[in-house]
């Protein structure tokens, strides 16, 4: 397939940039305008990268001297290129190619990967645009020499990236292709729509909520916001505020996830469990900014789904863009938010318990296999020896709690972690347990899961042996080589900054932010997803190559697909929760299954 290489340039200025909007923003943004684009065909012969004003390339696809629909169009951030192009000139390729996922996948998440870190990590020259140059300049406001240096840096970063892309191919899976692809297009050929009354609806009624709250305690949202001053409001109800090892010195322990402000939660005073509430609820705007980003994107059109390919270590997409779409709350407002286009519907399939599915079964626990196999509820069993009495599906705060032994336990969670999640209802109604009960789940779990212990024991030696073996061995579905294990497709999970800390005594790598322990269960949880990611993946190649639809949506275990009548009533959607459900070759025996359903709104 050819392969045409593109590299916008655009006009920006202090206020009007992509350091302050979002790259849908920017782009759909009245004040856009294309100064030009850097073209590279590699079907030319001899190729040769041109420049082309915006009205000399808005030309040459009025006259069909350029078509697409049969090309591959590589870029580096293709989510950007790719939606000026849609957007603007109405172009969408064969296929996308994005150097910055692949540098995801090749490279490893905790590098850099911008396309000038790209340059400098394989020894090639740095990128030239100058954007000094062009800021708060028009293209018609700009001389003749400053024009010639804008194209010709443009032209360079667009050679940059086929070289880079060339790099990059040789380790690059086949398979992982067509899910850069369709990551981009959710974004690149947006077709979800967004109910604004419903967005507004949940910024009010955040708004009241908060206003309620700061009334009831008779302070101003300042005094929440800062730490100081929170500090201040602790230590005048006789609380002394804790603190934590920051970056440049002790800070305040006022993070959600710091022991001090869980503790606070529950405190026995209901002013003093009422502030940390303020605090966290009023410094964590989450609903509420999105639902202003949501309610502005829906007013510009349909909504772009920006997901990050190989965002995580595990290679499953993360969010991007300020607006994290696999983060929104099952059953809460912001998805009923989310709507199908008019005539359409959403098809939602999510991977039941897929996690702990592939964890009992590599780890060869089979009794958990068989209930699954037999369509057993998998949590009240455990619920129901810890609280020693039948759980059924009514109870469902026990069950909840028996559904968070089966799912976090298995990864080596602690009492204090089991205790702190139970609280925060992740799995079911929030419960507030002793450390002493937490224990006894966590021990009940461990007597009942020997062989998900064992599977752990297993992951300690893998570490030992990434670290100092330099043969291969395989490992179930996995092939472990050098400091990469290798998942069935052929996609690395990359460990090449593991290494032992001789202070605390314990294995660690890199990541964005800093270094991270890594121990048997840990490494136990990032095969479990990855293989997870790769499960979910090949089934939507497979639905793409079956009924040609692609995903509107990606989040963790679940997709979305919007759905015609006729795809409906030709059986698309039973194909889709097969597909989804299909074992993998890879995975001989293993029973999958899925839940779905068909709705105008993005709800179960």
């Amino acid at each position: 397939m050819n392969i045409v290489t593109l590299d916008f340039e655009t006009y920006f200025d202090d206020d009007y940039s992509l350091k302050k909007m979002t790259t849908e923003a920017y782009v759909r943004d009245p004040r856009f305008e294309v100064h030009g684009v850097a073209y590279r065909n590699e079907a030319l012969g001899v190729p040769y990268t041109y420049w082309y004003t915006d009205a000399d390339f808005r030309r040459l696809l009025a006259e069909k001297r350029l078509d697409f629909s049969n090309s591959a169009i590589l870029c580096h951030h293709a989510h950007f290129d790719g939606l000026i192009l849609s957007h603007h000139y109405g172009v969408k390729p064969r296929v996308w190619l994005d150097t910055l996922s692949m540098a995801r996948l090749v490279l490893g998440n905790h590098v850099r990967v911008g396309l000038d870190s790209l340059a400098s990590h394989f020894g090639l020259k740095a990128k030239s645009v100058p954007y000094n140059l062009f800021k708060g300049k028009h293209w018609s406001e700009l001389s003749p020499a400053d024009r010639g240096l804008v194209s010709t840096g443009a032209i360079h970063d667009c050679e940059l990236t086929w070289q880079i892309f060339c790099l990059l191919a040789k380790e690059f899976p086949a398979e992982e292709y067509p899910i850069v692809d369709m990551t981009v297009r959710m974004f690149t050929e947006p077709k979800l729509r967004g109910d604004l009354e419903q967005l507004g609806k949940v910024w009010t009624d955040e708004a009241k909520r908060k206003a309620t709250l700061l009334g009831d305690l008779g302070i101003k949202p300042e005094e929440l916001q800062s730490a100081d001053k929170f500090a201040q409001l602790l230590a005048a109800e006789g609380v002394e505020p804790a603190t934590k090892d920051g970056k440049n010195g002790p800070i305040y322990a006022f993070a959600k996830t710091d022991q001090f402000m869980k503790d606070l939660i529950d405190d026995e005073n209901p002013r003093i469990a009422d502030l940390a509430r303020a605090r966290l609820g009023i410094k964590s705007t989450i609903d509420q900014t999105r639902a202003e980003r949501l309610g502005y994107m829906a007013g510009r059109g349909d909504m772009p789904v920006y997901l990050s390919y190989c965002g995580a270590h595990t290679t499953r997409w993360s969010g991007g863009d300020r607006v994290n779409w696999q983060n929104f709350r099952r059953g809460g407002e912001l998805r009923k938010a989310i709507q199908a286009p008019q005539g359409y519907k959403l098809g939602i399939v999510d991977l039941s318990q897929i996690e702990c599915r592939i964890l009992n079964y590599l780890a060869g626990q089979d009794d958990v296999v068989e209930r699954f196999r037999k369509g057993e509820d998998p949590y009240v069993g455990i619920a129901s020896k810890f609280y020693n009495r039948t759980i059924t599906l009514s109870d469902k705060a026990e069950r909840g709690t028996g559904k968070q032994a089966e799912l976090s336990c298995g990864f080596g969670c602690g009492p204090a972690k089991f205790q702190a999640t139970a609280r925060l209802g992740i799995y079911g109604p929030p419960v507030i347990i002793s450390f002493d009960d937490a224990a006894g789940f966590v021990d009940l779990y461990r007597r009942t899961h020997p062989y998900v212990v064992r599977y752990w024991q297993t992951a300690t030696d893998v570490i030992q042996r990434l670290a100092t073996d330099s043969q291969s061995f395989d490992w179930g579905p996995m092939r472990v080589e050098g400091r990469r294990i290798y998942l069935p497709n052929g996609a690395p999970l990359i460990y090449d900054t593991l290494g032992f800390d001789a202070e605390s005594r314990e294995w660690r790598i890199k990541t964005r932010n800093g270094y991270a322990k890594l121990y048997g269960g840990k490494l136990v949880e990032n095969v479990i997803q990855a293989l997870a990611r790769v499960v979910l993946s090949q089934a939507c190649i497979r639905i793409k190559n079956k009924l040609g639809l692609l995903p509107v949506l990606l989040a963790h275990d679940e997709g979305v697909w919007v759905l015609s009548e006729q795809d409906v009533e030709l059986g698309a959607f039973e194909i889709i929760k097969q597909e989804m459900a299909r074992t993998p070759e890879w995975l001989p025996g293993i029973p999958l299954a899925v839940e779905g359903s068909i709705n105008e709104r993005y709800e179960k």
